[in-house]
C-alpha cells in the first residue's frame, strides 16, 4: 500500500475487520512512521478505550416506544387525509423582509409561517457541501409539550427532530434537497413546503 490509509480504513483495520491482505498493507504502512498515520492510529486506540470504559444503558421503556412510534408515523405513506398545509408568511430572500425578519444579505434562508399549529419561523445556514443547520421556533400554546419535526426530500425522510416545551428546535446537517417539513403535535398534523437552498 503506497497510498495514506483513511481513517475508516485504520478503524476497520484496528478492529479488525479488514481481510489478511489489506491488513498486511496498512500494518505496512502504520510501520513506515507516517506521523499523521500514526497520529490517527493513536486517537483511534484511545477513543475506543474511552468508549469501552462507558457503556451506554439501555433507555426508558415508554421513550424507546415514543421514538420507534415516531419513526414509523414518519415513514408511513404520505396521505392525504387528516394534513393540513401551512402557509408561508415571509421569505426574506423576497426582498420584502417584515420588520424584525433578518434580510437575506446575511447569507441564510429565514421563513415564517401560519398553521393550524400556529406560526412557526426557520432560519437555515450552511453547515457544509449541500447541508444546513435548522434552528426554529414553533410558537405553541401552554401545555401543548412540544411538537415532532420530519425534514423530507422527494418523500423520503430525512432528519427528525423535536422541539423543547417552549417550542424551540435545533436541527444539525439537513440536506439542501429537503422539500418538505411534517409538523405532528397529537392528532394535528401540519405539512410545509421548503426551500433551503439561498
Amino acid at each position: 500500500m503506497t497510498a495514506r490509509p483513511t481513517f475508516t480504513e485504520l478503524l476497520d483495520w484496528i478492529e479488525g475487520r479488514l481481510t489478511d491482505e489489506a491488513a498486511a498493507a496498512v500494518a505496512t504502512y502504520v510501520d513506515s512512521g507516517d506521523p499523521a498515520t500514526s497520529a490517527s492510529v493513536a486517537w483511534i486506540r484511545d477513543f475506543l478505550a474511552a468508549a469501552g470504559s462507558m457503556p451506554l444503558s439501555q433507555p426508558p421503556p415508554d421513550l424507546s416506544a415514543r421514538l420507534r412510534g415516531v419513526f414509523d408515523e414518519l415513514h408511513r405513506p404520505m396521505r392525504a387525509e387528516g394534513w393540513s398545509d401551512a402557509w408561508l408568511l415571509q421569505d426574506a430572500r423576497s426582498g420584502l423582509a417584515a420588520a424584525g425578519v433578518r434580510s437575506s444579505a446575511d447569507g441564510g434562508v429565514h421563513l415564517a409561517f401560519d398553521s393550524e399549529l400556529g406560526r412557526f419561523v426557520l432560519d437555515a445556514t450552511g453547515a457544509g457541501v449541500g447541508e444546513v443547520d435548522v434552528q426554529g421556533l414553533v410558537m405553541l400554546a401552554p401545555g401543548a409539550g412540544g411538537v415532532d419535526l420530519a425534514f423530507l426530500a422527494h418523500g423520503d425522510l430525512r432528519r427528525a427532530v423535536r422541539t423543547t416545551p417552549d417550542g424551540r428546535f435545533d436541527a444539525r446537517g439537513v440536506p439542501l434537497d429537503v422539500d418538505e417539513l411534517w409538523l405532528t403535535s397529537g392528532a394535528t398534523r401540519v405539512r410545509a413546503t421548503l426551500d433551503l437552498r439561498r
